[in-house]
């Protein structure tokens, strides 16, 4: 079953005040918050059954946790240093596939629910204290390019996740249709345009030429000085 699986599967906890998350990484992915600790451990025994009825119903096999009882995971809590015994050790081949089945049943499950969602509405805030779907979902897209540069061993291999991210704006300009160029529209509160995007995209990218010049020649510096 690989590492991922132990003999007792258990809820790791992290959190104070009245935030509070429990992590379940027998089945990677199924996590829940609560405003206390034995809330969060509660949702967290109600996500389990959830997420596994959501990858059984989008077609990932559950065999692996269909026997598994929620109740009955031991609680811990969360390491210092947030890696689990479930994140250590290499993976099998069948795990990654797993992992890829899962990924791709979440994000149906994600579009689905906002695929008929009516323009408008996409940028409106149920109320002030929550986000509005595009925020959300923009958090998503940031946080997954972000969590791909954590696999990168810098700069012993030739900097796949910057390559990786490079690859997909190269693939969303390339596939653009011509209605797409003529975009003027408003996001979040400011006007967009595609010349706009593009301009933006190659100022951040100059900038941070410059910015990490000027690293690279303060670290000769220092190390000259050393």
């Amino acid at each position: 079953m690989g590492p991922s699986l132990i003999e007792k599967p258990a809820i790791y906890v992290q959190g104070d005040g009245t935030y509070w998350l429990a992590h379940v990484p027998v089945l990677r992915g199924c996590i829940a918050s609560g405003t206390t600790r034995d809330q969060a451990i509660a949702n967290a025994r109600r996500a389990f059954r959830a997420y596994r009825e959501l990858l059984d119903a989008r077609g990932v096999s559950i065999e692996h946790w269909k026997d598994l009882d929620p109740d009955a995971f031991v609680v811990r809590d969360l390491p210092p240093d947030r890696v689990v015994p479930e994140d250590v050790g290499p993976l099998e081949e069948h795990e990654l596939r797993d992992f890829l089945h899962q990924f791709e049943a979440s994000r149906a499950a994600l579009l689905s629910l906002v695929r008929d969602i009516a323009p408008e509405e996409i940028e409106r805030k149920p109320t002030a204290e929550m986000w509005s779907v595009r925020e959300a979902l923009e958090h998503v897209m940031l946080t997954e390019a972000s969590l791909l540069s954590r696999l990168e061993k810098w700069p012993a291999d030739p900097y796949n996740s910057l390559q990786a991210v490079h690859r997909l704006v190269f693939q969303r300009f390339t596939i653009m249709e011509p209605a797409d160029t003529a975009l003027d529209h408003v996001v979040l509160g400011r006007r967009w345009t595609t010349r706009k995007v593009m301009r933006r995209m190659l100022e951040h990218e100059y900038e941070h030429l410059v910015h990490v010049k000027e690293i690279v020649a303060a670290l000769g510096s220092k190390a000259q000085g050393d």
